[in-house]
């Protein structure tokens, strides 16, 4: 080998160290970077958020009728754990079955977001505006977190394997929880009615049943254990004490709070069972199965809730 050859495969080796110790450097100052974001973050958590997050507490807490509604929101929240709970002593999951439930519980919820929620929203004087355009940006704000994380259901159809089974399960999990918001937020805007409220709370808990089978039954499905799956069912329904929170203090906080929020909490449930319960339990039982039993269902539960006083 020529000296010539020697310098320039030296030399090489020389630009490859630098180019390598060039990356490190870069990844090592990314970190950094990262880290004092979420120092900052945190800060900023614990000296303005917690405070905030304190006097909102002490605020529903000092209203009965607002602790109670955010009670409620716990109950149907917690109702995810029953499903997930279901799990454990569940060999063959029906998808009939499944089906036909998510639909009787598609059609209380239709019928408690137009009873418990829209009605008494655009009777307010002065609101109907206002509750036209709430219900339109509730429908609207679930489409585009509909469109940002899908959430098929991965209980029925061929299986799937590897990463994309594993991103399905975990996207539709996390995209319940976040539409557990508004059905929350429902819940806490129907606080100065609580059988409203309360009318609401029991519905989407009875929504949240099957919910709750789906997510223990999809993350089981990519091999967590049932008893984990089964807990993770109950986290996604548990958020909804906060949206609970957020639902009370914007009902207070502006005029037309109260009838604004519960149109935009009507057009997101609106979403949910347009868009998701119904063609689920379609895919599951059939078109004509999940109509008869749905409108069967939204028709008991409105003539309950006009009994009730809704």
């Amino acid at each position: 080998m020529s000296f010539h050859q020697m310098t320039k495969i030296v030399g090489l080796n020389i630009a490859d160290h630098a180019g390598l110790d060039a990356v490190r450097a870069f990844r090592a100052a990314r970190g950094v970077v990262g880290i004092l974001i979420v120092a900052l973050g945190l800060y900023l958590i614990v000296t303005q958020g917690a405070p905030a997050v304190w006097a909102a507490v002490q605020y529903i807490a000092a209203s009965p009728s607002k602790l109670q509604a955010v009670e409620f929101s716990a109950i149907a929240g917690a109702a995810t754990g029953l499903g997930g709970m279901a799990l454990l002593v569940m060999k063959k999951i029906d998808d009939k079955g499944l089906g036909l439930f998510i639909a009787i519980a598609g059609g209380m919820m239709a019928a408690a977001a137009v009873m418990s929620l829209f009605i008494p929203a655009i009777q307010t004087e002065g609101a109907l505006m206002v509750v036209l355009v709430a219900t339109a940006a509730g429908y609207g704000v679930m489409t585009v977190l509909d469109q940002t994380l899908p959430h098929e259901h991965p209980v029925t159809g061929p299986e799937m394997a590897g990463n994309q089974r594993l991103r399905m399960a975990l996207l539709m999990t996390i995209a319940i929880a976040l539409h557990n918001v508004p059905e929350g937020f429902a819940v806490g805007a129907s606080a100065g009615n609580l059988n409203g409220a309360s009318g609401t709370a029991f519905s989407i808990g009875l929504q949240n049943i099957p919910e709750g089978l789906i997510v223990a039954t999809a993350l089981w499905s990519i091999g967590v254990h049932k008893a984990l799956a089964a807990l993770a069912a109950l986290a996604t329904g548990l958020v909804e004490p906060l949206g609970a929170g957020l639902g009370v203090i914007t009902a207070d906080s502006w005029a037309m709070g109260t009838p604004a929020s519960m149109a935009f909490a009507a057009g997101a449930m609106a979403f949910v069972v347009c868009n998701e319960m119904i063609p689920e339990s379609i895919k599951m039982t059939g078109k004509l199965k999940t109509i008869y039993t749905a409108g069967v269902s939204t028709v008991l539960t409105a003539i309950a809730l006009g009994w009730m006083g809704a």
